[in-house]
């Protein structure tokens, strides 16, 4: 699976640095900013749903490309607006585009340091609103497929994917405003199925789509693909939450105990919370929100994890998302590209990056 992943990459690669819409761009350093995440590579998930989602279906692959890179791109606007909100200094081992924006106002402009900063941020505002556009370009130059199918699957990119992949963010940032006691696991399972969920289903509809020709997604094949997707990022996301207190150091992307440290409410620290006596709830959330947490707290948390149950809850509750991408999975007619999505469930699911 993952040579096909790389395959798929390369494929996307290659009409990244093709594509003509960046060109007429300007400024340059806001043309730049606008292809840098998308070059920057990563793991290529969403195209490889997309592609192999209609090979799946006995579609061909290149029908598909565009319409994957396309699915890329939306995704690397959302990551320019969520490195703003979280104001994240770094995005797959470099400077985040408002960070390397901010030193081009230092270094070209001799700004303050507070303009620097507004200036950053504004034009990564503008870079993020500028990879959507690209992304509908993207999308509607799909050779080979009808007019009909990519107005239908353009339009489902707004009313679907855009309001509620933003829907879910607003949800996300919300959670950090409201009283810990008022939210519940299921409230994070439901900003993960709009924040991830949505953009997963909907490059497996797109490839769907395009395969059957379909102008809707409600066609009796595309549903199976549709649950497996959803519960696949649930689940993914599910794993993302454990691997940022449990993983190790050093292998996954960011630091362990940042969601800790920068007051990420996870379902772990629901279910934490639900089953602690008031002084166990006290120490726990004592960690909560402080960045100069030790080695030794990270150690602490984890105990209250495992021992509060907490642990053995959201991995039930994984399990069960995981199980149900599977059976979803399983409706579809054997073929390679199936075999490639089961491979790409493994890989998302028991990921140790």
């Amino acid at each position: 699976m993952l040579d096909e992943l790389k395959r798929v990459a390369a494929e996307v690669d290659r009409v990244l640095e093709h594509d003509d819409f960046p060109a007429a761009i300007v400024p340059q350093f806001l043309r730049e900013a606008v292809v840098d995440y998308p070059r920057r590579g990563g793991k290529r998930l969403r195209p490889a749903l997309t592609v192999w989602s209609c090979g799946a279906l006995g579609g061909g692959e290149s029908r598909a490309l565009y319409p994957a890179v396309a699915c890329e791109v939306f995704h690397n606007w959302t990551l320019v607006h969520d490195d703003i909100i979280d104001d994240d200094d770094f995005r797959r081992g470099a400077p985040t585009s408002h960070k390397q924006l901010q030193s081009v106002a230092g270094r070209e402009m001799r700004l303050t340091d507070d303009a620097q900063i507004r200036f950053g941020r504004d034009f990564a505002i503008l870079c993020g609103d500028l990879q959507q556009a690209w992304a509908n370009s993207l999308l509607l130059k799909a050779p080979g497929v009808r007019a009909e199918v990519l107005l239908a699957i353009a339009a489902r990119m707004q009313s679907f994917a855009n309001r509620e992949l933003v829907s879910g963010e607003a949800l996300d940032v919300a959670m950090s405003y409201i009283d810990i006691d008022r939210l519940r696991p299921d409230d994070v399972e439901r900003m993960f199925e709009k924040k991830t969920g949505v953009l997963f289903q909907f490059c497996v509809e797109t490839g769907a789509m395009i395969a059957l020709d379909s102008t809707t997604n409600d066609h009796p094949q595309i549903i199976p693909l549709a649950e497996m997707a959803m519960n696949a990022a649930v689940a993914f996301q599910m794993r993302d939450d454990y691997l940022g207190i449990f993983g190790a150091h050093g292998k996954f992307g960011k630091p362990i105990g940042s969601d800790i440290a920068e007051r990420k409410v996870t379902m772990l620290l629901l279910y934490a919370l639900e089953s602690l006596g008031e002084g166990g709830k006290k120490e726990l959330l004592s960690f909560f929100g402080r960045p100069d947490c030790t080695a030794e707290d990270m150690e602490k948390v984890r105990t209250i994890y495992r021992e509060s149950g907490a642990l053995e809850k959201a991995a039930a509750r994984a399990a069960e998302r995981t199980a149900a991408a599977r059976a979803a999975l399983e409706k579809l007619p054997e073929s390679p590209y199936r075999r490639s999505l089961g491979e790409l469930l493994d890989y998302l699911l028991e990921r140790e990056v």
